[in-house]
């Protein structure tokens, strides 16, 4: 742990640094394979993206933007199964959740957005047009007509960014939802919490800074058609790599997702305006340990700004657990958003009659393991977005 000002001077010092690192790694690269690297591969749209399977596309026109979901079961399943709306994170879109659309829409009404700048979604050009104020009002909005077409209790389930934004959401407009699902993702108070005391946080956050900056952070994520993505994507099929890459090689698309940091460059205190209080909607927060850019403490920290909450560990997964370990990650949602989750002791504020799927504990160390068991000595950690022989700086 290390003191808020040394912390400071840690982040300036990585942000700068890896900036630097960044446009000269593109620079290199560039001139020793030349300008096709930064051209992604001509790929036609991938079947999977069309599929029932995966849910019937609409569109829904709001007030500023034009967005794009997915349903599945909302016209077959009973009425009082609650509606799961499921929000993803940075550089994903609604595809993220297919292996839980496919399972989760059998029981339930599952509604898969691409959230504003994503997929099918409209990408506003500014990046102003991506404060937090404005995907909350998108959601609230949306919502508000999904009410409308299908009238259902709503259980918000977010992912990564898509978390955070759910956090937001329901610190604004908790009486239009009845649960909360949140899959490594972090409440903005939780986050800046561990940021500013964790030098191995501030490692695994490396990109925040640089990612503000223009046009070389798109060369850096496109180079070599994705290769990153290849990297990061632990437990993604070709299939589901290859419509990763479809999505986010079309124009625009990877400038509108790092927006989402730029838009910090117009207001860097937009998280720290928003009236935050403890959230009194129930929750369950499923957290993979091995996370490549959130740290273990931020999924405790979470809990300090909700009410009634529970925190299950998946020991051996990564930031995409979903992909990882979806029948375990599915199980887990399902039991919270069925009856189960109505017994909770609200009297008690906790969750210990929330049931933990037996299956999905017994398989952590099988099917959702990622590291090998029994190695003694120290990993070298691993961060997202750096290529295998990138590293950041020491300062402890």
């Amino acid at each position: 742990m290390v003191s808020p000002w040394v912390a400071k001077i840690i982040i300036a010092a990585i942000g700068s640094s890896m900036w630097i690192w960044m446009q000269t790694y593109v620079k290199v690269q560039v001139a020793l394979h030349g300008q096709s690297i930064l051209i992604p591969k001509n790929r036609t749209e991938p079947p999977d993206l069309t599929n029932d399977t995966y849910g019937r596309h609409a569109y829904s026109n709001l007030t500023n933007i034009t967005m794009h979901y997915v349903t599945k079961g909302c016209e077959d399943v009973r009425a009082d199964r609650p509606m799961l709306l499921m929000l993803h994170g940075f550089l994903d879109f609604w595809f993220i959740w297919n292996r839980q659309i496919a399972t989760l829409g059998e029981r339930f009404c599952v509604v898969a957005p691409d959230m504003r700048g994503y997929g099918l979604t409209t990408k506003p050009k500014n990046p102003e047009d991506y404060l937090m104020t404005k995907l909350i009002d998108d959601l609230k909005e949306f919502i508000e007509e999904l009410n409308v077409i299908m009238k259902r209790d709503i259980v918000l389930v977010g992912h990564d960014w898509g978390g955070m934004i759910a956090f937001c959401f329901a610190t604004m407009h908790e009486k239009l939802i009845e649960g909360l699902v949140i899959i490594n993702g972090m409440h903005p108070m939780a986050f800046y919490k561990q940021f500013y005391q964790s030098e191995e946080q501030i490692k695994k956050s490396w990109f925040i800074e640089p990612f503000k900056h223009d046009d070389i952070p798109e060369k850096y994520i496109i180079m070599k058609d994705f290769e990153l993505f290849n990297k990061m994507h632990k437990g993604f099929t070709s299939e589901e790599e290859e419509a990763h890459k479809y999505m986010f090689s079309k124009n625009g698309s990877l400038t509108a997702a790092l927006n989402y940091y730029r838009a910090f460059l117009h207001d860097k205190d937009q998280l720290r305006k928003l009236p935050y209080r403890k959230i009194n909607v129930t929750t369950i927060i499923l957290w993979a340990e091995k996370d490549e850019f959130l740290t273990k403490p931020i999924a405790k920290y979470n809990q300090e700004w909700l009410k009634t909450s529970k925190i299950v560990y998946y020991t051996k997964a990564g930031h995409w657990v979903l992909r990882e370990c979806p029948a375990e990650v599915n199980e887990h949602i399902s039991n919270f958003a069925m009856d189960e989750w109505q017994d909770v002791v609200v009297e008690e504020r906790s969750l210990r009659s929330l049931r933990s799927p037996p299956r999905a504990q017994k398989s952590k160390g099988d099917t959702c393991s990622v590291f090998m068991e029994g190695v003694k000595k120290r990993r070298r950690p691993s961060y997202g977005f750096l290529p295998i022989f990138g590293f950041i700086p020491e300062f402890s």
